[in-house]
Formats: structure tokens, sequence, C-alpha cells
């Protein structure tokens, strides 16, 4: 190793390479820590097990120490994963009746399984496993990323265990635990657990300004270690190739599960507005194909740039509550791009999110409402963009945000 470098070793208990929003940003900062400069070693889950996407990789640069440990249960999920795909593209009805049936089975046998499993031994093959590391390199920075939360839980089990050494540990996370979205995790125990988690911590990272106060109220003995900084771009600068067509035409790129994000407004306005779209993402089954309106499953990197180059028009959806900040803004933010960006949540939230994107001048700003997002739509067709650039910002590349993290200790 160059003694002249920032060492770095990255902790996430999860296969980076299974195309998820989550792994994108894993990714990114694993790229930005590379950018600027560090020797970066990574701990994480090998990709025996998984449905990988052949597009993603690891950063040049870093160094793995992969173990397997895909549970009975994941390995379902793949399986799952794999049908959907089949049946999304089949176009004989007895095939995809099939493939339905076999789906199903399956999401039972997941069910069933996952009833099994304690809080974290979803990854207790790889934990086996992966305790058998050991250096005695003193490490610069110990970074530990959630999702999956065991991240956190290892990274202290390593270091207060002597297998790992560090000059200072940051724990990184991109969606809390006990406040989550979906409102699922406020159960009896959980926030006691993830007050312990947060105990352990020199500092905590949140990627969002709404979900640093609102953790710093829930968890006010470690307020002080919090800080926020936003989601590196996975793209870092590269703008989308753009493919000939006729017509301005929509993109949504994302899930958007009803729980967590609400769809429909823009549909609806989508289908008024006798606009082109693309929609793609889970679940694809919720919404109907149209004339104009395509839908389509969730897809790998390579095949979603495809249709991402003949979208001229990226329409960004806030979550339903509690102010996280989907990554892909980040993405969309470095293209050439116009940007629907469509708040929700409270007014609270969405005063403070407007309020530290707009100076940007990068958004067309709208609430998910179908009146509100049918007048931006009208906006964008006029080109009454008021000041708005479709130029990419260099504000979420990768380095930069990790030079921010790593400088907060």
């Amino acid at each position: 190793m160059n003694n002249n470098k920032t060492s770095v070793l990255v902790i996430n208990c999860d296969c980076l390479l299974v195309n998820s929003s989550a792994n994108l940003c894993h990714l990114s900062y694993l790229k930005g820590l590379v950018d600027t400069g560090c020797d970066v070693t990574l701990i994480s889950k090998s990709k025996d097990g998984y449905r990988i996407d052949p597009d993603l990789a690891y950063p040049d640069g870093v160094k793995c120490c992969l173990y397997s440990g895909a549970t009975l249960y994941e390995r379902l999920s793949a399986a799952k994963r794999r049908r959907q795909d089949i049946s999304s593209v089949s176009t004989k009805t007895n095939v995809a009746a099939a493939d339905q049936t076999k789906t199903s089975f399956i999401r039972a046998l997941k069910k069933k399984f996952r009833s099994l499993y304690k809080k974290g031994d979803l990854h207790h093959n790889f934990l086996k496993k992966a305790r058998r590391f050991y250096s005695d390199e003193l490490y610069d920075y110990v970074i530990s990323l959630s999702t999956p939360i065991t991240s956190h839980k290892f990274a202290y089990e390593l270091i207060s265990s002597g297998k790992v050494k560090c000059r200072h540990w940051i724990q990184i996370w991109e969606d809390p635990w006990y406040d989550d979205v979906f409102g699922f995790n406020r159960k009896d125990g959980i926030y006691q657990s993830e007050k312990r988690i947060l105990d352990t911590a020199e500092k905590v990272c949140y990627v969002s300004p709404i979900t640093l106060e609102k953790q710093k109220q829930l968890f006010p003995d470690a307020a002080d270690k919090m800080f926020w900084q936003p989601v590196p771009s996975y793209d870092n600068g590269v703008s989308l190739a753009r493919t000939d067509h006729e017509g301005l035409t929509f993109g949504y790129f994302g899930n958007y599960y009803p729980e967590s994000r609400n769809l429909k407004p823009f549909y609806e306005a989508a289908k008024a507005a006798e606009i082109n779209v693309s929609i793609c993402g889970n679940p694809s089954g919720l919404l109907e194909s149209t004339e104009k309106i395509e839908i389509h499953p969730r897809m790998g990197v390579k095949e979603l740039r495809r249709i991402e180059g003949k979208t001229d028009v990226l329409v960004f959806l806030c979550n339903r509550a509690g102010g996280q900040i989907p990554g892909k803004l980040y993405q969309y933010s470095e293209t050439d791009r116009i940007i629907l960006f469509i708040l929700d949540g409270t007014d609270e939230e969405q005063k403070a999110i407007q309020d530290f994107f707009a100076p940007l001048d990068r958004y067309v700003f709208c609430v998910n409402s179908a009146e509100s997002i049918q007048t931006a739509i009208e906006r964008i067709r006029t080109g009454d963009l008021a000041g708005v650039l479709n130029k990419p910002t260099k504000r979420f590349a990768s380095g930069d945000i990790v030079k921010r993290i790593l400088a907060m200790r």
C-alpha cells in the first residue's frame, strides 16, 4: 500500500452487483473514494447465489474481500426476479400463466422461510465466513454502509474484537431503521437496537437534511455525532446518449410501491395530457400500458440506458413521507435532460426539500397532484422553464461528496 494514501475499509453485508438503488449508491461511494486517491478495501458478499447485473462492477482499484453467504430466502428472491423477468417478456398466455404459478409458489416459500429468520439472521451465512477477516493494518477510516443495517453491527464487531484497527469510524445510513419510510419498523426493540448501534459510532452520516433533524430528535444522545451529505452520483457527469425520436417523451425509472411512492397522479396527468411516457420499475403490474404510456418491469442498467436515451424529461418522485430523497435524483442531476421534480410528503418536508434543491436552478417543481403535474407538463411543453437550466450540475460528484464525509471528524 502507498503510505501517502488515505486507507479506507468499507463494510457492506450485501452483494453490490445486484441491481438496486441502494447498491448504485454503494458503488458511488466506492468510486468517490478511489477518485479522491484513497486506498480502498471492501468487505462484502460475493455474487454466489445472487442474480447480478453484468453491467455493474466494482471500481478499479478496490481490493475486494468477498465472502459467500446467500441464504435460501435470498436465493428464492433471485429465482422470483428471474421468473418476473421471463413473464414480462412472454407473449404466450400459457407460458405466462405457468410462470405466474411458479412465481406465486416461490413467493409463498419466501414468506415461509422469512418467518424462520430472526432479526439480522438473513446475513448469518455471510457473517459466519466474514468473521474470518483480520488485518494488521491501521486504517484511517472504516465506513459502514447500510442497507443492510447489519453492516454497522458487523463493523462494530470487527473493531471491538481487534480484528480491525482504525483511526475513525463513520456510519452512513441511507435509510433510518426505526423511522423508515414504510413505517414497518416501529416495533418493540427496534428503537433500542438502533440506539445501541448509533451509540457505538464516532460519526453518523444521513443522506437527507430532514432525516438528520428527525434522527436528532429521536436519538438526542447521539445528535452531536450526526451530519448529512447528499448521495453521490453514480454516473459522475456522464450524460445520457441521445436517441433520435419524434415528440416529447417523459420517463419514470424507479420503484413505485404505493406504501412509499404514489405514482398514480403522474400517470393520470400523463393520460390527460396525452404525452409519451415510459415507466420502468416495480410493481410493474400496478398500472396499465396505454397507446402512449409504456409500462416495463425493473430492468438492467444497459437496457435502461437505451430507454433513457429517447427520454427528454426525467421524472423524479419524492417519497410519500419521511423526507428521504431517492438516489435517482442525483444521477438525473448530472445529465442534460429536463427534470420534472414531483414533491410529496408533509408541507414542512416539501419546503425543506425544495429550499435545498431550488437554488441549483435545475428542476421544474410541482406537487404530487394530477392538476399540479399537468400544469408542470404544459410549462415544459411550451418551454416556460422560468430560468431552469438543463445542464449537468457537479454538485453531487462522488469525489466531492466523499471528501466532505471524510472531513467530518
